[in-house]
């Protein structure tokens, strides 16, 4: 997958956990793909400038989620919320 920055970057995993929930039979889109593209969305937040807190504590509930087993569309309900602050005016 290409490095894309903030939004693009949450709008990448979305589309993971998307793919997943709709059983596309692709092997590449695990639980674990998908914890490192949140994970890699949260080091992008990280060195962010100012620091996002609620960017943030929504990509860690959806590692979380992730990690619990919990539906794609709870998961994908969290990085929606995040990328809804990420592009807040």
């Amino acid at each position: 997958m290409p490095r894309r920055r903030g939004p693009g970057q949450i709008r990448a995993v979305i589309g993971l956990v998307n793919s997943a929930a709709d059983g596309a039979g692709d092997e590449d889109v695990t639980p674990s793909r998908i914890a490192a593209s949140i994970r890699a969305c949260l080091d992008e937040i990280e060195g962010a400038s100012p620091p996002r807190r609620r960017v943030r504590a929504y990509l860690l509930e959806a590692l979380d989620a992730v990690h619990d087993g919990m539906p794609a569309d709870h998961v994908a309900m969290l990085l929606y919320a995040a990328l809804g602050v990420l592009t807040e005016p």
